[in-house]
């Protein structure tokens, strides 16, 4: 228990220095974050377009799918956010050489390398994220109480942390193949069938995403549950998030072992 505390301060330092170093930098903070909420934005009118010919998908109406759009963005961004550099284990630290560095520190290079992140743009997920959850709660008359804020924090927290556990697990590609990026983005993306009713996807699809790489856990059943469409499978959630990291460190540690330097 002591060594988890110790690592969650370390890594909130690693955090906080790198905030402080993306905030010197204001100007191309502010253009990423507003390119990532003009993507998004496209997504938005996309869906909008798609309800012009019909009056719900799977049974959920416009309003009900923006509610789960917006909650998947927040545990997207706070994930982009924190998680950011593992995409640069392979391409930036192993091929040149900085993961030999990395592992002369009194640190798990594991928590070295995601302090590092410092995905700024991730901010403008979040920032839209928020705005359309709270938006569509407002238009579904949905009561925004103390309780209702609390769980969303939390579970976004948690849905940020099953896709971090998710890209770890992946991220260990690049031990052996130094692209690490397009490893662990090939099966991130998968979170994309999770931001719609997993009702309109074939078996093999729900499969895969309920159970292979459980993104319906991030923000699927949490949205569910803000809705009053299902009080319990929301709290799974958490558990799935502790299995994750469970299997995402231990194999993390496997593949470490197998680590041989590029020597550059």
């Amino acid at each position: 228990m002591n060594n988890i505390v110790h690592s969650t301060q370390l890594y909130l330092s690693f955090l906080s220095a790198s905030l402080k170093e993306m905030l010197i930098y204001r100007l191309d903070c502010i253009a990423g974050m507003i390119s990532q909420i003009v993507t998004q934005l496209v997504e938005v009118i996309f869906i909008w377009i798609t309800f012009q010919s019909t009056d719900n998908i799977a049974g959920w109406s416009f309003q009900q799918i923006l509610l789960l759009y917006g909650v998947t963005l927040i545990s997207v961004g706070i994930s982009d956010f924190c998680f950011d550099a593992l995409y640069d284990i392979g391409p930036k630290y192993i091929r040149q050489g900085d993961f030999d560095k990395i592992l002369l520190r009194p640190v798990h290079p594991l928590l070295s390398i995601i302090g590092a992140s410092k995905e700024y743009s991730a901010l403008g997920y979040l920032g839209l994220g928020l705005f359309i959850t709270v938006s569509m709660l407002i238009e579904l008359a949905i009561p925004v109480t103390f309780i209702l804020i609390a769980k969303i924090i939390f579970f976004s927290i948690i849905g940020a942390a099953i896709i971090g556990a998710i890209n770890t697990i992946f991220s260990i590609a690049s031990f052996w193949t130094y692209k690490s990026n397009e490893v662990i983005w090939t099966f991130y993306r998968m979170y994309t069938f999770a931001q719609y009713p997993i009702d309109i996807y074939n078996g093999f699809i729900k499969f895969i995403i309920t159970y292979i790489l459980p993104f319906v856990f991030v923000a699927y059943y949490p949205t569910m549950n803000y809705l009053g469409m299902d009080k319990y499978l929301i709290w799974l959630s958490p558990l799935i998030a502790i299995v994750l990291w469970f299997v995402a460190i231990n194999v993390w540690n496997w593949a470490l072992k197998k680590y041989r330097s590029t020597g550059s």
